[in-house]
């Protein structure tokens, strides 16, 4: 048995550290999809844990459902690019994840993270062309920082707004340390470009990686 938890902590490790080692070029979206051996990898992890976990958790609808929040809070933990139409159409799925984990079924936690690329790609355009607006700062309004239990936007229009007074917020920030504003546009522009880069160069390994933790927590 000792043997066997050596295992699977080395197996558990070549995964913790696959993101170390992710992909430094811009990945294309049609190659993100489920390989074999992340396929065997799956059922590897499912069959150690079941075998061997303390607690003896049931891989079923409720634990499907708590797996599905967990990846989509992975993803987009403050809510910010996902909408509520997109949630919709994931929580289809959310009481056969079990079912694809005990088959090896990976296409639905890809689908989600290649609507999640696209999304970045939307919102980081938009925040780019956001940040040529002269803003007025003297308009009483207000921008939510913690959108965790927040719901999603209802729309692309709501999601717009939401990313406009992100924008202006971020402007006003660094606007009150002084900062000039080609500078403060310079700075948000590599900082939101540096956002959708590392969305763009993440793998399938990666896409894996951050599906299969949710699993394992939950």
């Amino acid at each position: 048995m000792k043997f066997r938890y050596l295992l699977l902590s080395a197996f558990l490790l070549l995964q913790s550290v696959s993101l170390v080692f992710a992909s430094v070029r811009e990945v294309p979206l049609d190659e993100l999809q489920p390989t074999r051996s992340q396929r065997q990898s799956t059922l590897i992890i499912l069959k150690v844990i079941d075998e061997y976990h303390y607690k003896k958790h049931q891989l079923n609808d409720e634990m499907s459902k708590a797996i599905l929040d967990r990846y989509l809070t992975v993803l987009d933990p403050n809510k910010n690019f996902f909408m509520q139409g997109d949630y919709d159409r994931f929580a289809v799925v959310s009481d056969r994840l079990d079912d694809d984990l005990k088959e090896a079924r990976l296409d639905s936690a890809f689908n989600i993270f290649r609507v999640y690329r696209q999304r970045v790609d939307e919102r980081i355009d938009l925040a780019l062309k956001l940040l040529e607006v002269d803003y007025d700062f003297t308009i009483n309004e207000s921008y939510q920082f913690d959108r965790e239990k927040s719901p999603w936007a209802t729309d692309k229009r709501d999601l717009d707004e939401l990313w406009r007074k992100k924008v202006k917020s971020d402007i006003l920030s660094l606007k009150l340390k002084d900062k000039p504003l080609d500078e403060i546009r310079s700075t948000l522009e590599k900082r939101y470009a540096g956002i959708q880069r590392r969305t763009r160069q993440m793998d399938s390994d990666d896409v894996f990686e951050i599906f299969i933790n949710p699993y394992t927590l939950s």
